[in-house]
């Protein structure tokens, strides 16, 4: 792997390919020389597939991260997604989860985490195809950081799944992505709160280089804001 004895690792996920036990997954995250101290540091991102036998790096990809107000990774914040993406006939795509540990704003509109990438092998290098999110929370009234007493909160959050469909684009399979919602409805100073929930679904294609998530509204496409039409 790229790191060094002495490169001080963030985070790590390590897994055997459940789908052939000759291969072995990897993400590791480490934080690169005089980077700052937590919160402000540059990381680079390891991904790659190994021999599980002597651990040689046969597939790798290698990104950079940076921290800031917005975003920190911690212990733990990386996870190693192998559900069954079959995107292509005997080609199969895993995936890489970054958790976000940052607090970010107080009272934000809007917030999202668990960055998903999937990769699939092209010879000794992996291509990442497919990037989202997958869970988001939005504010849909109210005010959560000002309440006054009878003032209506409502909010929702969802959580996304992606699965792949019969149909094709491009020789790469259609993902449905779903998003389930939670929307809870609060009253301040009552202990009555009001929980619904729904499904909404997109359809992601494949355009000849990667998956278009334009469908996806940045994440929000299951969400409307009150003054939508």
């Amino acid at each position: 792997m790229p790191a060094g004895d002495d490169a001080p690792l963030v985070a790590q996920a390590c897994r055997v390919w459940p789908y052939d036990t000759a291969l072995e997954l990897a993400a590791v995250a480490y934080a690169l020389p005089d980077s700052g101290k937590p919160g402000e540091r540059a990381l680079r991102l390891v991904v790659a597939v190994l021999d599980a036998d002597d651990a040689q790096v046969l597939s790798s990809k290698v990104s950079e991260l940076d921290e800031d107000a917005g975003f920190a990774l911690g212990e733990g914040g990386l996870l190693l997604d192998t559900a069954r993406y079959d995107l292509v006939p005997g080609d199969r795509a895993f995936g890489v989860v970054v958790r976000n540990t940052a607090r970010g704003p107080s009272c934000p509109d809007r917030r999202y985490n668990d960055a998903l990438t999937l990769y699939l092998r092209d010879g000794d290098a992996l291509r990442p195809v497919v990037e989202t999110h997958l869970d988001f929370w939005a504010r849909v009234a109210g005010e959560p950081c000002s309440w006054a007493r009878d003032q209506l909160l409502v909010t929702e959050e969802a959580a996304f799944t992606l699965a792949v469909l019969p149909t094709a684009r491009h020789g790469m399979a259609d993902l449905r992505v779903q998003a389930d919602v939670v929307r809870l409805e609060s009253v301040a100073g009552s202990d009555l709160d009001t929980q619904t929930r729904r499904r909404e679904t997109r359809t992601v294609r494949y355009d000849g280089h990667r998956y278009d998530t334009g469908v996806l509204e940045n994440g929000f496409f299951w969400h409307h804001d009150p003054e939508d039409p």
